[in-house]
């Protein structure tokens, strides 16, 4: 998906221009249906349900589309996390969103962090994501969104949007690693080295998202304390 726009735009400006080309914001269009997902999505009480910062996060081991397993308490070692959760290459949105945090991967890492991005997709779709959007950071595939069940953000598709994308030809139950059409929010963790969270980003609207200049303050913030 190329969208011609500006590089230098934030992500979010990128996302809204592209909310305004999809039909999503018309409740009389089939994308409609988005909306009412995301009336119920906000009634759900996520900021309640998630982990947040000051809580530990949970260890995990999990394929990467490059290596056997990746241990979140190995990983640490060497610096801080960025854990992004993504629902999977379909979403334009999250598409969108992982090639800002690419551009920015040098900066995150010349503060010693490690980004990780999270979906509940097959490793085959990963492995399509990654060479298509020439993405250079791991992506590991939660298998059964174990991991964002634990985080507190895993959902299922209503029954209006799960029938807009199989209309569209996608089927989640058979992209995801898993036969589920369950997935996460969008969310985005700083997790310091000793497994404490100390910045999360959760917001049931799925059309926007942190920016990825926030989360780069952030972990600055986090490597002077």
């Amino acid at each position: 998906m190329r969208t011609g726009l500006d590089a230098t735009m934030k992500l979010n400006e990128v996302l809204d221009a592209y909310r305004c080309c999809s039909g999503i914001d018309d409740p009389s269009s089939q994308r409609g249906v988005v909306l009412h997902e995301l009336e119920r999505l906000r009634g759900a009480g996520w900021l309640d349900k998630a982990l947040r910062a000051g809580d530990v996060a949970p260890d995990f081991a999990l394929p990467d589309s490059c290596e056997p397993q990746l241990h979140l308490s190995d990983l640490l070692r060497d610096g801080p996390i960025v854990l992004k959760f993504y629902r999977g290459r379909w979403c334009p949105f999250c598409t969108l969103e992982l090639r800002a945090y690419q551009r920015l991967l040098p900066a995150f890492r010349a503060l010693g962090a490690e980004l990780v991005a999270l979906s509940p997709q097959n490793e085959q779709e990963t492995a399509f994501n990654r060479d298509r959007d020439r993405l250079g950071f791991p992506m590991l595939t939660d298998v059964g969104n174990r991991i964002a069940l634990q985080f507190g953000i895993a959902y299922e598709v209503c029954d209006e949007v799960r029938g807009l994308l199989e209309s569209s030809g996608m089927d989640l139950s058979v992209t995801n690693a898993e036969s589920s059409w369950t997935i996460p929010l969008p969310a985005v963790y700083l997790i310091a080295q000793d497994r404490r969270i100390a910045w999360a980003y959760v917001d049931p609207d799925y059309l926007h998202r942190a920016e990825p200049e926030t989360v780069l303050a952030e972990l600055e913030r986090l490597r002077r304390r």
